[in-house]
Parts: structure tokens; sequence; C-alpha cells
């Protein structure tokens, strides 16, 4: 009885620990990424370690943002003036032989490092950190850099990574950092519900949930099957979260993409780092969402542009909604010859932002002319393959001018 009472006395303690954080209160956000962009605009030097395998990818594409302003080298390659200089830190953490030189509040220690007198090291453990000439993309292993990479948002001075995802976040104070740990939201924010499609529902206490569950279950899973039948692959065997916010703070904040919360932007779902998100309640977004995770498992987004990794899902709306794909049939043919494809689908470039209505409208249109041409087998292979210019001769036997021609007719007769 005793040992029962002590555990139900530790059970209410931990539930009454448990309060609600306000988000006002956290780490603020710089949403005009002011350290970032001031680094961005001048000459940066990227440094990587003299062993630094696997890195080409990551670098390229922080030389490309940065342009005229990039200056790459090895450590080995620096002077001794070039350690006051911009410079941007990217690679494995203990291949840096000249760590102290840099002079950050990210300490070197065997098999890791340390921040706020807290050790990290796991070799899943990474860090993005952002100071006034200096950003680093580190970590204990290649894919803790290359989480640290995908959680890097500029607007915080530091965010920690473990086993892919965000952790602690927060900015610099003098020699400490005021910091919160993003997982503990879970416990203090979100009721946590049972699932047969999902590992976990996370709700958050200010939603009012009137979802009827019975009904999300049977449209999910009749829609699953659906959407595995057409593309020929199997269902994931471990399952996804979903976390449900009532606002764009929640939203933001949670998913750890905390530029959403800044003014101007919105968002209503996506899926990332084995996480479905979604700003309130749709059975559609969900669909759409899950949507990702059913195709992701079997086709990662590694070199499938977006172009292709949404079409995948809008093929299918199209499908069940004849009225939307008459529409949509419309805008493609209305803006037929005025997309740059070759940027959309070999280059991975403007899908999202300014023209992203009219992309999502014809993304699910192309999909369906090379699944109906091509077969959805050559449509996988596709997603799957990197140098798209090459592999379009390949897999389709025409290149990819003639691809895009083949489009454009195929399109005039729907």
């Amino acid at each position: 009885m005793k040992l029962a009472a002590t555990f139900i006395l530790s059970l209410l303690t931990t539930v009454i620990l448990a309060q609600t954080k306000d988000l006002a209160t956290l780490p603020n956000y710089d949403c005009s990424l002011k350290r970032v962009m001031a680094i961005i605009g001048r000459q940066t030097i990227i440094v990587s370690p003299d062993k630094s395998m696997g890195l080409d990818a990551i670098l390229n594409d922080y030389c490309a943002t940065l342009g005229n302003n990039c200056i790459r080298k090895k450590e080995s390659e620096l002077t001794d003036s070039d350690f006051t200089k911009n410079l941007f830190i990217v690679g494995i953490l203990n291949d840096f032989k000249k760590w102290e030189l840099y002079k950050t509040p990210i300490s070197k220690i065997a098999r890791g490092f340390s921040v706020n007198h807290k050790n990290f090291q796991d070799s899943s453990d990474g860090l993005a950190f952002v100071d006034t000439n200096r950003i680093i993309i580190s970590g204990n292993s290649l894919k803790a850099v290359k989480d640290a990479q995908l959680a890097l948002t500029g607007g915080h001075d530091i965010l920690i990574t473990q086993n892919g995802k965000i952790t602690f976040f927060g900015n610099r104070q003098e020699q400490k950092f005021d910091w919160f740990n993003l997982q503990n939201l879970k416990a203090t924010n979100y009721i946590r519900k049972p699932s047969e499609l999902f590992s976990a529902i996370y709700m958050s206490k200010t939603f009012k949930d009137t979802i009827d569950y019975l009904t999300l279950n049977k449209d999910l899973k009749l829609y699953s099957k659906q959407f595995l039948s057409i593309y020929k692959i199997k269902i994931p065997v471990r399952k996804i979260c979903w976390f449900l916010h009532s606002n764009i703070l929640e939203y933001g904040t949670m998913s750890g993409m905390f530029g959403l919360t800044c003014p101007g932007n919105n968002s209503a779902g996506f899926s990332i780092r084995g996480e479905i998100h979604t700003n309130g309640y749709n059975i559609g977004l969900v669909k759409h969402e899950y949507s990702h995770y059913l195709f992701d498992n079997t086709i990662p987004q590694d070199n499938n542009p977006a172009f292709f990794v949404e079409g995948c899902v809008e093929y299918v709306t199209n499908i069940n909604d004849s009225v939307l794909f008459k529409q949509r049939i419309i805008t493609a043919k209305k803006f037929m010859d005025t997309l740059n494809y070759a940027d959309l689908i070999i280059f991975n470039k403007d899908f999202y932002g300014r023209y992203s209505e009219t992309n999502y409208s014809v993304c699910g249109i192309f999909v369906k002319y090379i699944i109906d041409n091509f077969g959805v087998e050559s449509f996988k292979k596709y997603c799957l393959t990197g140098n798209k210019q090459v592999t379009t001769k390949e897999i389709f036997k025409v290149g990819f001018d003639d691809l895009i021609k083949g489009y454009k007719s195929w399109l005039n007769k729907e």
C-alpha cells in the first residue's frame, strides 16, 4: 500500500509540475534574421575539416547561397588573420583540430561538445549556432551535421538536435544561453492520445477537440489503401506522430519551423522529422500530410523535387475530385508556356513562395502525364534519380525538352 501510495503521489506531482508553458515567454525569435543576413551580405569563409567526407552537397548549397561572397577553405588553409573574419564552419566537430581558435561558447570535449555546461556526446547530437561573425553547423557524426543543417532557421542563436529532433533552442546572454527544451513542450502543452494509424496524436491543450476519431480513422485507412495501391508501395513499418495545433504560434514553435511565427507567414500543415504538424483540423489536410509520410518512406526527398513531392499527392487528390481536376487542367493550360519546368524539376527551385498556388495546381497534372504515358514505376524511378537532366533520357527514352513538349501536346488533348 505504501509503495502504491508513493507511486500515485509521484504521478500526481508529475502532472502538477507539467504546467502549460506560455509560448510568449520562450526565447525570442529574430524574424529579421539580422545576424545571418549580415554574414551572408559580406565575404565569408566556409570552413570544413581537412577530413570532410560526405559534406560536398552541404558545402555547395551554402556557397551557392553566399554567391560571390563565398570563399572555400579547409581548416589547414586558414591563416592567422582568417580567424577574425566571418566564418561559416561546417563539419563533424571532432574533425576540427583548431577549435579553440574559433572562439565560440561551444566547447569541444571527448566524443562530443558542451554547451551551457551540458555535455552532448551521443553520435546523433548536433548543433546550429549563429553569432555576429560565426555560423556553425556541426555535430558528432555526419548525420548529426545534416540534422543540424535542416534545423537551422537563423532566428535563434543556438539549436541543439538529438536523434533527428530539435531539443534545446535559445539565445546567448553573455557566456550562457537562455534556452528551452522543445521536446518538453510535449508534456506541458499537449495531451497525448493513442492512435491506430499514428504512433501518437499530440493535441494542443488550447485546441477544442470535436474530432470524430472513428470517422477519421475509417477515412484515413481507406485513403491510405488507395494511395498505396496507386503507387504500388507498402505502408511504413514505423508510424508517424501527429501534432495538432490551435494557432500559428504553436504550429511554428512546436514544429521547429520558428519562422512561421513571424508576421506575414502562413501555412496549414507539413510533415517533418517524423512528425506531421497541422494548424487546426481538416480531414483533407491530414490526408495530404499523411500521403507524404506514405510516399517519402519509399521515395525519400533527397533527390525528389518539390514539384513531384507535392505532385504525387495532388495526383491522387485530383483522382478523388473530378471538379477540382477540371479546374486544374484549365490552370495547367493557362500556364503551360510560362512555367520554368527546368527550375521546378531539374534544379528543384521556386516551387514554394510567390507562385506556389499555381504550382500546386499544375504538379498533380504533370504527374498524371508521366504516369499515363510512362507508368508509375518509371515515375518512382525518376523521383529517386539525381541528375534529372541526364536520367530523363535513360528512363523515358526522350530528352528533357522533348518530355516537356510531350506534356504540352498531351495537355492540349485533355
